[in-house]
C-alpha cells in the first residue's frame, strides 16, 4: 500500500494526473467528453451568447401574441404604440437585418405576407409617425405568428453556422458600415429587449401579466 502511494505521489507531483491527454479516453467516455467540451465552447462565445439572447427575447416575443385584438391594438392617451406595433416592427428589423444585410438576399416579407396579414407592404415602423403608428393592425395574428416564426428560423439557421469570426465581417448599415455582431447587438438584442418593456408597460396598463410571468420570468 506504501508503494503504491509513494508511486501515486510521484505522479501526482511530476504532473502525470493533471494531463488528460496522457490517460486515453474510450467509448462512451470519450463520447461525453467531447460532448461537454463541445458544449462549453458554445456556452463561452459569442455566437453562444447571442443565440441564447436572442432565444429569450423570442420566446418573450411570441408570449407576446396572447390576447384579444382589443389589447394588443390598444394604445394608451398620449402613446403611439400598440402590443401589435411592436410585434410587426421587432420582426420586420430581424428580416431586414438578418436576410437583406448579413445574408444579402430577399426578406421574407413580400406583398403576399401583407395581404394575409393586413399589414403594410412597405415600411417596418422606423421614423413613423404616432398617428401613422396607430394605424398598424395585424388582421391574422395566425398569419402574422407563421411570418415571424419563419424570421426567427433564418436567423437561427444563419447562427448555427456562424463562428465569432463571421461576426466581425462589415455589412451595410443606416449611416455606413457595422459589423454583423454589432447589427444583431444592437437592432435585435438591445432593441427588442427595449420593445419587450414596452410590451410589458402595455400589458400592465390593461391588467395584464407581464410577458413569460408563466415561466417565473418577464
Amino acid at each position: 500500500m506504501s508503494q503504491l502511494r509513494r508511486r501515486h505521489g510521484a505522479r501526482l507531483r511530476h504532473g502525470h494526473l493533471a494531463d488528460s491527454a496522457a490517460v486515453p479516453v474510450r467509448g462512451a467516455r470519450a463520447l461525453l467528453s467531447r460532448r461537454v467540451a463541445t458544449a462549453r465552447e458554445v456556452a463561452h462565445s459569442t455566437v453562444g451568447f447571442i443565440k441564447r439572447g436572442l432565444d429569450f427575447a423570442h420566446r418573450a416575443l411570441a408570449d407576446a401574441r396572447n390576447g384579444t385584438d382589443e389589447q394588443l391594438h390598444f394604445v394608451p392617451p398620449n402613446g403611439s404604440h400598440s402590443i401589435a406595433w411592436c410585434l410587426w416592427h421587432t420582426a420586420r428589423v430581424e428580416d431586414l437585418i438578418i436576410n437583406s444585410r448579413i445574408l444579402k438576399q430577399p426578406t421574407i416579407w413580400n406583398e403576399t405576407w401583407a395581404r394575409r396579414t393586413g399589414l403594410p407592404a412597405d415600411g417596418l415602423g422606423v421614423g413613423q409617425s404616432d398617428a401613422d403608428a396607430q394605424k398598424i393592425h395585424i388582421d391574422s395574428m395566425g398569419a402574422f405568428s407563421e411570418y415571424q416564426d419563419a424570421v426567427w428560423a433564418a436567423t437561427a439557421r444563419f447562427l448555427d453556422t456562424a463562428t465569432d469570426a463571421d461576426l466581425e465581417r462589415e455589412v451595410p448599415s443606416r449611416t455606413g458600415t457595422e459589423s454583423v455582431g454589432e447589427a444583431i447587438s444592437l437592432h435585435m438584442l438591445g432593441h427588442f429587449n427595449g420593445h419587450r418593456g414596452e410590451i410589458n408597460t402595455l400589458r400592465g396598463l390593461q391588467g395584464m401579466p407581464t410577458v413569460m410571468a408563466a415561466q417565473g420570468t418577464h
